[in-house]
């Protein structure tokens, strides 16, 4: 591994999981409810994941450090299976086996489609650019 890349990972990494905790601290679960942070952390870095994927790809293969700071460092840190393990396991041992089910059935599934939404979206966005430049060029 090349030092800076692991460099960009760990600045990107230390960025995504203080943004977590912000997001923790501004809004905080109820003690036995739905961790409703967590799911729409999990749920947006899945979207965004996708995203960013499709752009590093199709869009800004050349950058180097992107998809190690943002893909790696920032998502990795911000969306963290153990958050969503921590509070399926919290929900389960206080006595809210469903929610916990449903919890962990919304975050695998929702993932899933956040991220598919995400591939679709961004290479949506990538065909209407191209064809507005190319319809910009041939005027």
């Amino acid at each position: 591994m090349r030092p800076r890349v692991l460099l960009a990972i760990f600045v990107g990494g230390v960025f995504g999981g203080l943004t977590r905790y912000g997001i923790g601290r501004a809004w905080p679960p109820r003690v036995d409810g739905f961790p409703w942070d967590i799911f729409a952390i999990n749920i947006f870095g899945a979207f965004a994941l996708a995203v960013l994927l499709v752009l590093v790809m199709e869009v800004l293969p050349q950058v180097r450090y992107l998809r190690p700071a943002l893909g790696t460092g920032f998502l990795g840190a911000f969306t963290t299976f153990s958050s969503l393990a921590t509070a399926a396991d919290h929900l389960f041992a206080h006595g809210h086996p469903g929610l916990a089910m449903a919890y962990i059935a919304g975050s695998l599934f929702g993932g899933v489609a956040a991220a598919a939404f995400g591939l679709f979206a961004a290479r949506n966005l990538i065909a209407l650019r191209h064809r507005a430049s190319t319809a910009e060029g041939s005027h």
